[in-house]
This record gives structure tokens, sequence and C-alpha cells, in this order.
């Protein structure tokens, strides 16, 4: 039986095959080349991907406002008070709401991508809230923290491990065999984490922020959160 050497036939066919297709998930992507090639790839954002989340952001923002309006019997949304538990539902349901829109008329491919950056906002809403909810609760039942700095730095602490922590829960979830690139911790999502800290800030009931209101900040941030997530692709 004859053997054929392809490799010596063809000597530069095994370097055009180096880098994986855009939508080959039998890779680690740890080359950046292959990691801009990716990118390179992905469809741009276009004006009625961003009309369909936004759609989707507002609707699912709005929709468990009046809930909660119903239940603290408020006719004015300025007016609610939120604890974690509906800051958590005000996150988790427009980011629901931006994704589901977004993912209308879309491909397979994109729908995947739409659903892991909705896990990440989520998380990246979420996470950090709570931490810092328990944090806040320890200070409060400890006699040398449970003052203004004290307060203060178990806030700044709590938002940077659960900020970095919701990143890497994301990536476990959405991908567990790690055979994609990981959704890294950019600028843009640290300023959008200013949900977390007006919440909490809520939540802290410090003197001075009490009396500016900061919850009714709440929906447009967490609105924006599920905006970003139902447009990207």
């Amino acid at each position: 039986m004859t053997v054929y050497n392809i490799n010596f036939k063809y000597p530069t066919l095994e370097l055009m095959d180096t880098y994986p297709e855009y939508g080959d998930k039998n890779y680690r992507g740890k080359s950046s080349f292959s990691i801009k090639r990716h990118r390179a790839l992905e469809r741009d954002v276009t004006n009625n991907d961003k009309l369909k989340a936004g759609l989707g952001a507002i609707a699912g923002t709005v929709i468990p406002m009046l809930y909660l309006m119903k239940k603290q019997k408020v006719k004015n949304p300025f007016k609610l008070k939120y604890n974690l538990s509906d800051m958590v539902l005000l996150s988790g349901t427009s980011v629901i709401g931006g994704v589901c829109t977004g993912m209308i008329g879309e491909n397979k491919s994109t729908r995947q991508n739409k659903v892991r950056e909705g896990v990440f906002q989520f998380l990246n809403a979420a996470v950090p809230t709570w931490i810092v909810g328990g944090v806040l609760k320890l200070c409060e039942e400890s006699k040398n923290f449970n003052n203004l700095p004290g307060k203060m730095l178990s806030i700044a602490g709590g938002l940077l491990v659960g900020m970095y922590g919701s990143a890497s829960i994301s990536n476990l979830i959405c991908d567990p065999y790690d055979k994609r690139p990981d959704r890294k911790l950019t600028l843009l999502d640290c300023i959008a984490n200013i949900d977390d800290a007006v919440g909490v800030l809520v939540l802290a009931k410090f003197p001075l922020i009490d009396k500016l209101h900061l919850e009714k900040l709440l929906p447009f941030i967490y609105t924006y959160c599920g905006y970003r997530a139902g447009k990207s692709n």
C-alpha cells in the first residue's frame, strides 16, 4: 500500500489551517490572533438591535416596578423603596427583557451570544450587591466596624470582589469547559457597576446619601444593563 505524505506534497496546507474558523468550539482561544479574528467576524450592532434591546429592557424594568408600586401602595414610581430582593428582581427582569427582544429574528449563534452576555450583565449587577449587602449586615453587628469608615471599606471591598467574582462565575456558567475566550471585565463594565454602588449606598442608609434619594436612579441604571445585554452580538 502506498502512503502519501500530503505535507510534503502540499507544504503550506498545514499553515493554511492553523487558526480556527468562527464558530469552531474545539479550541481554547488563547492566541491573540485567534481572538481578534473571532471578534472581527462578529456582526456589527445595528440601530435595529439597539431598538429591540431598548424596548425589551424598558418593559423588563417597568413591569416589576408596577408590581412594586401596587405592593407598596404608591402611585409615584419615584417614591418606591427598594430592598435587596427588589434590586435583584429589577436587574434580572431588565436583562431578561433586553435579551428576549434582542433575540427576535437572530440566528442561533447570535442568540447564544446574547444569552451569555445576559448572564454576565445580571451577575455583574446582582453579585456585588449581594456581597456588599451581607458585609454591611456583619458591620452592623460588629462593635468595631459599625461606623462610617468601616462601612465604606466594606462597600469598596465587596464591590471589588463582587465584580471580579461575577465575571468568573459567568464564564464558568457559559463556558464550563473553557472552549472560548473568557468574557473579561472592562472599564465600561466597571462604570456600569454604578448600579451596585448606588444600590448598596441605598441599603447602607447613610444620613447624607439618604437625603439624595439615589434610589430614583436605579430603574434607569438597570434598564441600561438590560439594553447592553440585548444589543450585544
